[in-house]
């Protein structure tokens, strides 16, 4: 299949796209668009954005082509040597997954628009650029006059690219790889610290698998003007967008870090280590798997990681990392609804959205947390001698180099492996089940000379009457609820804007009127979907979201002490 991207009109926004591929005569073939993209398990649908679909012979004459699903054609062949498809892919979305083009740059993850014959997936694919003479290429791939040749139609479309005249480019190596950072906008860099600190955590990577997967691999950082948090993996690159630009050096340079590390760690995790489910993917459907809490649980847990290991960041730092992750957890009644598992299957349903409330819970967050747990486990039953680190590396030497998938009982029994431990009961409860996590979260952070404490809420409209809440303009929405809180018991539903509190207006000063009538009846009047309610608040004497926190132990045993220097590079006596 040979590709040709077109840059031109960006104004429209409109990417001329043709694919050529020879055919036999008297023959069908069937083309498939992708439904979705590797790193976001959801239907991504972008056949949507395409335009003036057609097909032509050798001889540019149009010949028949019939859908026979919503992203699939059937192509009658009779009398052709070959195929030509041409359609335009509107791109007007900017994010690190998605495809975009204006009078700056041509930006393109091919998996979003290149359709394929399912037949020919295998076989060498060329891409072919026209774009203007002083634009470069940023890809995972070396281009030669514009054109690039793949092995496959996988490698294909996970190799993206920002063709543009604005790029900046920084590189370093490590352990005989080059890293090539390529920053699209308008940037200015602190180029010495972003090094520095970039080099540390991939030293610390490559160490502890003792190889890394390419020779050659590219960051490509969409800079932006406004908000920006994402970051999507690939086996030779990474896209990352991150805003606004302003503060990429400032209050933005942690995140930038810690989704640059996350991403890195994906080299091994999910791109060459993948679940069985998904090995090969297969862009047509949905591939499901229960193993998000591998995918991305242990990578959200080992990005972080890493930086505070690797001297990066430090302990500060990294304790209010895990406390978000606590926090999060405890604030999520999903998880006395839906397992870990259970929501990693169901992200095909709703997993990047907030669904419905208390339906389910974060594979990113969940999965890091029993990551942690996990890991201090293997720490304790080995005497610090063995880690996730180590069940990592053996994840990856076992199935990403012998080039096969890994099964959810692979993962367990490599974990009992290193655990010295039969964990049936331990996966069952809460890998797969309900349990609460309160008492291994405990058990975890002893284990490592820490623990937990529980704090009262200090906004006392959350406190008092469990509900938290957001000023949209002058008004007080409700967006979270504590089940059986005073506000649910009286009658407070989502999305209910709070007007007034005893009688007094509230002007964006809920927690001050609550903290006030703290002890008297609370008696609210709320508008709902432009009907006025009244609601009273009972009294219950109890205390919702607590904050928790992570702080020293009294008096831990030296082996706690040397298992939390080694898990995060810090004398615990120095925290």
């Amino acid at each position: 299949m040979k590709y040709t991207i077109t840059y031109e009109n960006p104004n429209t926004q409109y990417i001329p796209i043709t694919m050529e591929m020879d055919v036999e005569k008297d023959n069908f073939v069937e083309l498939q668009f992708p439904t979705w993209r590797p790193g976001r398990y959801e239907r991504g649908e972008f056949v949507k954005n395409i335009h003036g679909f057609k097909v032509s012979n050798e001889k540019g004459k149009k010949i028949e082509a019939f859908k026979i699903t919503k992203d699939s054609w059937k192509v009658n062949c009779k009398d052709a040597k070959s195929i030509t498809v041409s359609y335009k892919y509107y791109a007007s979305e900017l994010n690190a997954g998605s495809t975009y083009m204006d009078e700056s740059q041509l930006y393109v993850n091919p998996v979003n628009c290149l359709i394929y014959n399912v037949e020919s997936q295998l076989s060498n694919c060329e891409l072919h650029l026209k774009i203007p003479e002083a634009f470069k290429i940023a890809a995972g791939k070396e281009f030669k006059q514009n054109k690039a040749i793949f092995d496959s139609y996988h490698e294909l479309v996970d190799t993206p690219f920002i063709a543009s005249d604005s790029l900046t480019h920084l590189e370093f190596n490590c352990y005989k790889t080059n890293f090539h950072l390529w920053f699209q906008g308008d940037v200015k860099l602190d180029e010495e610290r972003i090094i520095k600190d970039l080099t540390a955590y991939t030293k610390s990577q490559i160490e502890k698998f003792e190889k890394f997967p390419v020779a050659d691999y590219h960051y490509l950082y969409q800079i932006l003007s406004i908000n920006a948090y994402h970051g999507v993996e690939h086996q030779t690159s990474t896209v990352i967008a991150l805003g606004p630009t302003y503060n990429l050096m400032g209050s933005l340079y942690d995140d930038f870090l810690g989704v640059s590390s996350h991403e890195l760690y994906h080299t091994w995790n999910v791109k060459a280590l993948r679940p069985a489910e998904m090995h090969p993917y297969d862009y047509s459907q949905e591939n499901y798997s229960r193993q998000g809490y591998v995918t991305e649980g242990v990578t959200t847990y080992m990005g972080d990681l890493y930086l505070v290991e690797s001297g990066v960041k430090d302990w500060k730092w990294y304790k209010k990392e895990l406390e978000k992750l606590l926090q999060r957890h405890f604030d999520n009644f999903g998880r006395f609804n839906y397992s870990v598992a259970e929501s990693s299957f169901d992200t095909w349903l709703d997993g990047y959205v907030a669904g419905a409330p208390n339906r389910k819970v974060s594979i990113y967050n969940e999965g890091a947390i029993l990551s942690l747990v996990t890991d201090a486990k293997i720490r304790t039953n080995s005497a610090n001698k063995a880690s996730l680190h180590d069940v990592m590396k053996e994840m990856y030497e076992t199935f990403a180099l012998n080039d096969k998938g890994y099964t959810e009982r692979d993962f367990q029994g490599i974990v009992e492996k290193h655990a010295n431990e039969n964990l049936s009961d331990y996966f069952a409860n809460y890998y797969y089940g309900l349990h609460s996590f309160e008492h291994i979260v405990s058990e975890a952070l002893e284990q490592l000379g820490l623990v937990i404490k529980m704090e009262k809420n200090p906004a006392f409209s959350t406190n008092v009457i469990g509900v938290k809440c957001l000023i949209e303009g002058s008004k007080t929405i409700v967006k979270k609820l504590y089940p059986g809180c005073a506000a649910d018991l009286g009658g407070i539903i989502l999305d209910d804007e709070i007007v007034s509190i005893n009688g007094f207006k509230v002007n964006k000063d809920l927690d001050k009127w609550v903290e006030y009538f703290q002890d008297d009846q609370i008696e609210l009047v709320v508008s709902r979907k432009g009907k006025i309610v009244n609601v009273t608040c009972p009294h219950t004497n109890k205390s919702y979201f607590p904050i928790y926190k992570i702080e020293k132990a009294k008096a831990p045993s030296n082996l706690q002490k040397r298992i939390f220097k080694k898990w995060c590079g810090t004398p615990w006596d120095e925290i």
